[in-house]
């Protein structure tokens, strides 16, 4: 993996079929760096999953042109209203004349107390709704951890894609393309070090009520993990393997508050 010292948005690479991630990096002194991942689904209804960071606004646009002409897209799935998920949504949604965002009851109401997003190119799912598109249906999910409360992942039953925005995100060595570079303890860590930035809150949970709910995850058995913050896995039950090793015993050390709040400053 290749260390950084700046924020950097790298060609989009393809996941499988018609899936393709649009990977960026960004520096957390003293941690490495941590992926900010975009995802493009191809098809007769395309689709943009979350919109990238705004600093590196003008580099997502073209690597986006590149793999899709903008007045083709027509859905863009926001997965909550964090600051590197929403960063182009305005810029993309003024370019893409013909796309409509997915989103909840309460992102659009996030939306709106920040003055993003047009409420006329919404589009609000209910809890559970299956979201169909181009002949797929994607069967809507809570990730099992998350940082925002109106955040959706999805499974996509036709390639068995799995998108969790922010869970299962690390912070590693440096950036690189596959999660097979990734050295196993780094990537344990990472995790850990991440989900203890993100979701804090896992420390408290029921252990048992976390095993059931990375179990369930388990069972969809998915060939690809798309995360927000990690490069595109392929194997689940490792994931979920780290974290209910790691909250059995807590919050790591490796991260003091003022890392959690400095990396909160990286992104906002």
């Amino acid at each position: 993996m290749t260390p950084i010292d700046q924020p950097i948005q790298l060609a989009a690479e393809t996941v499988m079929g018609e899936w393709s991630i649009l990977p960026s990096w960004i520096p957390v002194p003293g941690m490495g760096a941590l992926p900010v991942n975009a995802f493009v689904l191809q098809g007769c209804e395309p689709m943009l999953v979350d919109t990238g960071l705004a600093a590196l606004s003008d580099d997502m646009l073209a690597r986006l042109a590149a793999e899709i002409d903008l007045e083709d897209l027509r859905w863009i799935w926001l997965s909550h209203t964090d600051a590197d998920h929403i960063g182009n949504l305005d810029r993309i949604l003024a370019l893409a004349p013909n796309a409509t965002v997915v989103t909840n009851f309460l992102g659009a109401g996030k939306m709106g107390m920040i003055g993003a997003g047009d409420p006329a190119r919404t589009r609000l799912l209910e809890p559970g709704e299956v979201f169909e598109l181009g002949g797929r249906r994607l069967h809507q999910l809570k990730p099992p951890y998350y940082d925002a409360p109106e955040t959706m992942g999805f499974f996509d039953e036709t390639d068995r894609v799995l998108f969790v925005a922010d869970a299962f995100g690390a912070l590693l060595p440096g950036s690189g393309e596959a999660i097979e570079a990734v050295p196993e303890d780094a990537l344990r860590e990472g995790l850990v070090a991440w989900s203890t930035v993100d979701a804090p809150w896992l420390a408290q949970m029921d252990q048992g009520a976390l095993g059931d709910t990375l179990r369930a995850l388990n069972t969809l058995q998915p060939a690809h993990v798309l995360s927000g913050h990690l490069p595109v896995a392929h194997h689940v039950e490792i994931l979920t393997g780290i974290v209910r090793a790691a909250y059995g015993r807590g919050t790591t050390d490796a991260v003091s508050q003022a890392t959690a709040t400095q990396v909160e400053a990286i992104l906002a």
